[in-house]
């Protein structure tokens, strides 16, 4: 699907990347009214520079560092933590208080015509408490000590995170699970036949959020994880041999 412009409506910007719903709903631009209105209308409704407004959706949807295929299996850890914090971290930290506010709402106009909405509401806001919690240890715990273990030399004898290492990873399948469960409540993120744009965009918005997050998973189970504890592995062998 090729970018939109600025005569393509709202909905086609939606369709192209839902994360871009955040822009739109910060400049004033309801997602259920405004959906048939092309970009140029809506900057001269609410009277928007297109030119900054584009540059503004242009930079939202410029390729991240894995999709320019950034090589994680020899990138110095350093990077890759930084990748993740950047990339990753900050992107649940925008969306995930975006997408607690939509699904309050969600739940709020749907309580009698979808009460599941309510279960929906509540399954996510478990989802959100934990992964924030998850991104605390690893940008208060993980990643500091990640950064002091590539700073040793031998004969230093390295802080032993494996435990910390395999109490994240368990994290790693909470989440999934809650995501899952949030996938089977929304029926594969579909809202329902007369769900209205701003339900739409809530699902779009965790479909999105879940893609990025199998992303992150892939990079630190298959990357970070196992590079860290051999490296470490390595400068306590070279400790032990020196002592």
């Amino acid at each position: 699907m090729s970018q939109p412009n600025i005569h393509s409506t709202l909905r086609e910007w939606l369709a192209y990347r839902p994360g871009l719903s955040r822009i739109f709903t910060k400049h004033g631009i309801d997602l259920c009214d405004d959906a048939q209105m092309t970009l140029d209308e809506l900057c001269r409704e609410k009277r928007l520079d297109p030119l900054i407004m584009m540059a503004e959706l242009n930079r939202i949807t410029r390729p991240s560092q894995c999709e320019l295929g950034t090589d994680w299996g020899v990138a110095p850890l350093a990077e890759l933590c930084r990748h993740l914090e950047e990339t990753h971290h900050a992107f649940y930290q925008r969306e995930l208080p975006r997408l607690a506010k939509l699904s309050s709402k969600v739940a709020a106009a749907y309580i009698h015509s979808h009460p599941e909405t309510t279960e929906l509401d509540e399954a996510f806001q478990r989802f959100q408490a934990r992964l924030e919690s998850h991104i605390r240890r690893e940008q208060g715990e993980l990643f500091p000590a990640i950064r002091r273990l590539m700073e040793l030399e031998p004969p230093a004898e390295p802080p032993d995170i494996a435990a910390l290492i395999d109490s994240l990873e368990e994290d790693h399948d909470a989440v999934d699970a809650d995501l899952l469960r949030i996938r089977h409540l929304t029926h594969g993120f579909v809202a329902p036949p007369d769900g209205c744009q701003t339900f739409q965009s809530l699902l779009d918005g965790i479909w999105e959020l879940e893609m990025n997050l199998h992303q992150n998973v892939y990079e630190e189970n298959r990357f970070l994880f196992p590079r860290t504890v051999r490296h470490k592995a390595a400068l306590s062998a070279a400790a032990h041999s020196n002592s």
